[in-house]
């Protein structure tokens, strides 16, 4: 009797293990295939300006993508900005595409966007720099293949 105990109880958890294992292998690819990628802000900010930040890249048509971000203070600020790095990876390094900066006065956020058309068969990733007056943080996005 204890022997089945022990035997269910292995079968079990074995079962579940593969059910762990084989729905994250789901999920990866799902989000390899995505046609939107964001990424957040992944340390909050400490200071007193900055609340949160995010950076997006999409795909917007046959060679296109769309890139941005936004920056959103915790409360007015004279100056909130965002810095967005668009990346394309060249032999496994990301290397510099373009780049923008959209900034607003007494204002609780800013959100910047371009669609731009890019070369086919490349990886593309989006960076940001988020300002609220003194306060700095940064996010980035996972790589879209376009």
């Amino acid at each position: 009797m204890k022997r089945k105990k022990l035997l269910s109880k292995a079968a079990v958890m074995m079962t579940a293990v593969l059910l762990m294992f084989g729905v994250s292998g789901q999920m990866a690819s799902a989000a390899e295939e995505s046609a939107e990628q964001i990424g957040y802000i992944t340390v909050q900010p400490r200071g007193v300006y900055l609340q949160s930040g995010y950076s997006q890249i999409s795909k917007a048509g046959d060679g296109k993508i769309t890139a941005g971000g936004s920056t959103i203070a915790q409360k007015l600020v004279s100056e909130v900005s965002i810095d967005v790095i668009v990346e394309r990876k060249v032999g496994g390094t990301w290397k510099h595409y373009t780049s923008w900066t959209a900034t607003k006065r007494n204002a609780f956020a800013v959100t910047s966007s371009k669609t731009l058309t890019v070369p086919k068969g490349y990886y593309y990733r989006v960076r940001s720099a988020h300002y609220a007056n003194s306060d700095v943080s940064s996010s980035a996005t996972g790589g879209l293949y376009i």
